[in-house]
C-alpha cells in the first residue's frame, strides 16, 4: 500500500511510470546481452579426434556479414514494425501506444535471442567445421594431425595449442573457433524476420484477400532460410548448430509477438473502462516516442561496441 502511494506521488499516471520502467529494464537487458562474455565464465575447451572430417573443411569468408545481418534481421524489420504501426495508429485515432508496445517487445526479444545464444556458444563449446584449418593444432608430443602417428585417429586429444604461425590466423578467428553452436547468424535472422511475418499476420490487413501479406510473409521466411543455408555453405557451422539456431530464433520471435499481441489486448480492455486513467494522446505520443528513440539509441550503440 505505502509503495503504491510512493508511486502515485512520483508518477500521478501509472502510464509514465511503467515506461520509464520499461525503457530502464530494456536498457539492462541490452546491456547484459552485450557483456555477457565479459560477465559469463570462459568458454568451454573442447577436444577433437584426429580423424574427424566435420573439421577438415577450408575457411571462407562470410556470404553475410555480421554488419549486414544487423540490417536484416534488426534495422529493417524495426524500420518496418515502426511505419506499419505509426500508419495503423494514425489511422485508428491514434493510437501510439502499438507503436511502443510492438517496438519494445521486439528489442525485449532481441535482447533475450543474444542472451540465449551467447549462453549455448560459451557451454557447450562446439568446434566449428574449419577448426584444422584455423588451429593447426599442435599435440602436447609436438606433433600434428597430419603426422603418421596421429593421423589414424582413436584419440580424443583435449590438451593442444594452435599454431597461427602456420595458419596465419588472427586472435579473433582462433577464440571464434570454439562458438559453433548454436548458429548467432540463424538465430537473429529467423527472430527478426520470424516476428515480422508472424506480426503481419496479427495485425489487420489494408487490403483483404490480397496475396501481399502472404508475399511478404514468405519473402522473410525465405531471407532467413537463406541466411542458415549461407552458414553451412561457408563452412562457419555444422548443419545441426543451424537448425538450432533457427528454431532459438523462431520460438523467441513466436513469445515475443504473442506478448506483445495479449498486452495489446489487455491495454484495450483496461482503456475502455478506464479512459481516465490513460495518457492524453499528446503526452502518449511524445512519452512512447521517447522512450522508443531510448531504446532504439541504447540497441544500436551496444551493437556497435560489440562489432566494433
Amino acid at each position: 500500500m505505502s509503495f503504491d502511494l510512493q508511486i502515485n506521488g512520483l508518477f500521478p499516471n501509472r502510464g509514465q511510470f511503467r515506461l520509464l520502467l520499461d525503457v530502464a529494464l530494456l536498457s539492462l537487458m541490452i546491456l547484459l546481452s552485450t557483456y555477457f562474455k565479459e560477465l559469463w565464465l570462459p568458454t568451454t575447451q573442447r577436444g577433437f579426434f584426429c580423424d574427424d572430417e566435420s573439421l577438415m573443411y577450408p575457411y571462407r569468408e562470410n556470404t553475410v556479414s555480421s554488419s549486414m545481418l544487423h540490417w536484416i534481421s534488426i534495422y529493417l524489420p524495426m524500420m518496418a514494425l515502426l511505419a506499419l504501426e505509426t500508419s495503423r495508429s494514425w489511422l485508428g485515432c491514434r493510437q501510439y501506444w502499438r507503436v511502443y508496445n510492438t517496438l519494445r517487445w521486439f528489442i525485449m526479444g532481441c535482447a533475450a535471442e543474444s542472451l540465449l545464444k551467447d549462453m549455448g556458444k560459451n557451454v557447450i563449446g562446439r568446434l566449428r567445421p574449419h577448426f584444422f584449418e584455423v588451429c593447426r593444432p599442435q599435440l602436447p608430443d609436438g606433433g600434428y594431425c597430419s603426422d603418421a602417428a596421429h593421423r589414424q585417429g582413436g584419440v580424443y586429444h583435449t590438451v593442444y595449442g594452435c599454431n597461427a604461425d602456420l595458419s596465419g590466423a588472427t586472435e579473433e578467428m582462433l577464440l571464434d573457433i570454439h562458438v559453433s553452436f548454436p548458429s548467432g547468424h540463424s538465430s537473429k535472422a529467423f527472430y527478426g524476420l520470424v516476428f515480422m511475418a508472424l506480426h503481419l499476420q496479427r495485425i489487420r490487413w489494408p487490403l483483404p484477400g490480397s496475396l501481399l501479406r502472404p508475399v511478404c510473409q514468405l519473402f522473410c521466411i525465405c531471407l532467413a532460410s537463406f541466411v542458415g543455408l549461407s552458414r553451412v555453405m561457408d563452412y562457419k557451422h555444422h548443419w545441426s548448430d543451424v537448425a538450432a539456431g533457427s528454431l532459438l530464433g523462431a520460438a523467441i520471435a513466436f513469445a515475443a509477438v504473442r506478448a506483445a499481441g495479449l498486452d495489446e489486448k489487455l491495454h484495450l480492455e483496461s482503456s475502455k473502462g478506464q479512459h481516465a486513467n490513460s495518457l492524453p494522446s499528446k503526452t502518449a505520443a511524445a512519452a512512447a516516442a521517447a522512450a522508443v528513440g531510448i531504446a532504439i539509441a541504447v540497441a544500436i550503440t551496444t551493437l556497435r561496441i560489440i562489432y566494433s
